[in-house]
């Protein structure tokens, strides 16, 4: 853990960190689009999506296929601000099953050194890869445990308390006339749902029926990322 106080209270005092409670234990939610446990000195990151631009190549979509190397290197920011013991990726972190072999030498080789730098890399599987390759290092497995909270891509039932990804949650406000959109971090008492951190990932807005769904008409507290900063809406 590379953090200190004094960056802490500067990174809060400038909305781009903001502490919340969540199943017992405190979290970060980096305006980044990533979180931090303390506790765990552990960093999650969920829906990476690397090479969903070469994928979509495939179907004549004209995409720029530089979305990897630039997802990549914003989490080699962020992991050289929290230098955390562990960095959990919560799902979808390739695109499709063969996305890691579209991967450049060199998006290859800075993967690794991400996952070289950390005591523990954990892929948690999602939808769009249900087996990750040897080549990429680290482990992998289909959930992960912290107590009473299982960290897993999808939602399941009967789980006390849960943090997932899959949904790409969205959020759109407006304040004094003036509209505000974009990715957020969503939860209830029993649920909390990560952004999408990838460069080419969308969005599901929170009002829609599934994130309704999940959350069961429960409270929802959500906090918006918008231009470099993180707020409660």
């Amino acid at each position: 853990m590379a953090i200190t106080d004094t960056w802490l209270h500067g990174e809060v005092a400038a909305n781009r960190v903001l502490p919340v409670k969540f199943a017992g234990q405190l979290f970060l939610l980096d305006a980044r689009g990533v979180l931090y446990c303390p506790q765990r000195d552990a960093l999650v990151v969920s829906d990476l999506h690397l090479e969903k631009g070469s994928f979509l190549s495939r179907f004549a979509n004209p995409l720029p296929q530089l979305d990897t190397r630039s997802t990549l290197l914003r989490l080699q920011c962020i992991i050289a601000d929290y230098s955390p013991r562990q960095v959990i990726c919560l799902g979808d972190s390739f695109h499709d099953a063969d996305g890691f072999y579209r991967m450049s030498e060199e998006e290859q080789r800075l993967l690794s050194v991400l996952v070289s730098r950390c005591v523990k890399w954990m892929w948690v599987l999602g939808n769009h890869d249900p087996a990750i390759p040897e080549q990429a290092g680290g482990h992998s497995a289909h959930y992960l445990e912290w107590d009473d909270m299982v960290l897993s891509h999808e939602p399941e039932a009967g789980n006390a308390f849960q943090l997932v990804g899959h949904y790409h949650p969205k959020v759109r406000k407006t304040v004094s006339r003036k509209r505000f959109s974009g990715k957020c971090f969503v939860h209830n008492a029993r649920v909390f749902v990560m952004p999408a951190f990838g460069q080419y990932t969308g969005g599901l807005d929170i009002e829609t029926e599934p994130m309704r769904a999940l959350f069961e008409g429960k409270a929802m507290e959500t906090f918006l990322l918008f231009e470099g900063g993180i707020y409660k809406v």
